[in-house]
């Protein structure tokens, strides 16, 4: 969104996270209020021009195994460090996939609630108080939200967040709420055509193949009917079984949609469009 108010900055492929600054020291909580501090070592050497804030932002990791290549942040690595607990391993993780943490807004600071400040009061608050650093840093707001969205997609981004700013109730902060017109998220869907190569037995799902190459399980089919008119087709493509996969003849193809691919190449999240009967392609 751009245009009347709206400012918007990339969405970034982590986790959401809440930062409690106090004192010099860092505690991490997922929006569920799950803490996570002690998986995050970085976090320690985060300093604020303050003594005490409340930052709303979201946890990133980026993958600096190809010195050839620009670091890149993936959502793999981001639920692998959110995953790691035990401190050896917690140690090896954080030197391999380090974190990051871009924050796009403040709710408490020294002492001072600012959840009814208008949105633009409290990013110039934010950016007072915030040092850019290998950890931490405050992700940067753009008017020209299409222009963004656009990049976003072309680079394989999962899309972009785009925040009122005006000064009136729909640029103040929510907690556990997001009415509309406050903070819209767009996100930069892709569609690829796979074909249908397996079923799986013990809960629904669909083997995908792309390219000869398998890409994931298509577990979201909203339309019944082409769920039981693929059933009744692919009682004639079974080549074999095992424990929990029907293996198929992947004669039958069908369109996706996902949000990007995940680090080992898979689709994530896909969800069926509509079956394909043309030459195999991808959009």
């Amino acid at each position: 969104m751009e245009g009347d108010g709206w400012l918007s900055s990339l969405k970034w492929d982590g986790f959401r996270v809440l930062l409690h600054y106090e004192g010099g020291k860092t505690r991490a909580f997922t929006r569920h209020g799950t803490e996570v501090t002690e998986r995050f070592p970085e976090l320690q050497r985060i300093r604020l021009a303050a003594q005490s804030a409340i930052l709303d932002g979201e946890c990133i990791c980026f993958d600096h195994s190809s010195p050839s290549t620009p670091p890149k942040a993936w959502w793999d690595d981001a639920m692998s460090r959110f995953h790691t607990t035990r401190p050896a391993a917690v140690a090896a993780a954080a030197s391999s996939m380090p974190a990051h943490f871009p924050v796009w807004d403040v709710l408490y600071w020294d002492g001072h609630p600012l959840l009814q400040l208008p949105f633009l009061d409290r990013r110039r608050r934010l950016e007072a108080i915030v040092t850019p650093s290998d950890v931490l840093s405050v992700s940067p707001l753009t008017p020209h939200g299409q222009q963004l969205f656009d990049q976003a997609k072309a680079l394989g981004l999962e899309g972009i967040c785009s925040y009122q700013t005006r000064p009136g109730p729909a640029s103040r902060y929510y907690l556990d709420a997001r009415p509309a017109g406050v903070w819209v998220k767009t996100k930069a869907y892709q569609t690829a055509v796979c074909r249908i190569a397996s079923i799986r037995k013990q809960s629904f799902g669909w083997g995908l193949q792309l390219d000869g190459r398998y890409v994931g399980v298509l577990e979201f089919v909203s339309d019944a009917a082409a769920r039981q008119a693929f059933a009744a087709i692919a009682r004639q493509l079974v080549r074999s079984e095992s424990s929990e996969w029907i293996h198929l003849d992947p004669a039958i193809q069908c369109e996706v949609k996902f949000q990007c691919l995940t680090k080992d190449g898979k689709l994530r999240s896909p969800s069926f469009q509509r079956f394909v009967f043309d030459s195999l392609s991808t959009a």
